[in-house]
């Protein structure tokens, strides 16, 4: 079931993590969806709720599909660590601080708050901010190289 609508998504998806092995049940999904479509249609008379439900399906089954995958990869990536982070040696189980940061752009994005043109700005823009802090830098000034002498005899 597990199929990704939003591109910007199925971007992050890719470079985020293990997501084609997600552990998402399609029953779990399909059960929650009859429920909000059972929870609809409860309002009107018995003999209007099939119609009521395939109303319901054509206006709001694929904006839900689309809030469930969001929903699914939100989840599954605020588990992950980046592959490339500097924290991922050793058996450190929190996120880094950059991490932090971009899962709460994720979380924006996926409540809609912000575009994906404004998403991708964003993440762009911290990544900027802590690029200078992961460099490796060499040293400044040169330690005059040092040379043993052997005495030959």
């Amino acid at each position: 079931m597990y199929i990704v609508d939003d591109p910007m998504l199925a971007l992050i998806t890719r470079f985020m993590g293990d997501t084609q092995h997600l552990d998402v049940s399609d029953a779990e999904f399909l059960l929650r969806q009859i429920a909000a479509i059972e929870h609809y249609v409860e309002q009107f008379p018995p003999g209007e709720r099939n119609a009521h439900a395939m109303e319901w399906i054509a206006a709001h089954a694929q904006q839900y599909r689309r809030q469930w995958q969001k929903n699914v990869v939100a989840q599954a990536l605020s588990k992950v660590r980046c592959p490339d982070c500097p924290l991922a040696g050793g058996q450190r189980i929190s996120r880094c601080e950059i991490h932090d940061l971009w899962l709460k752009l994720l979380q924006q994005y996926i409540a809609d708050e912000i575009s994906s043109q404004e998403y991708v700005e964003n993440t762009l823009s911290l990544l900027s901010q802590y690029k200078n802090r992961l460099k490796v830098r060499s040293p400044r000034k040169r330690l005059p190289l040092i040379t043993a002498q052997l005495d030959i005899a």
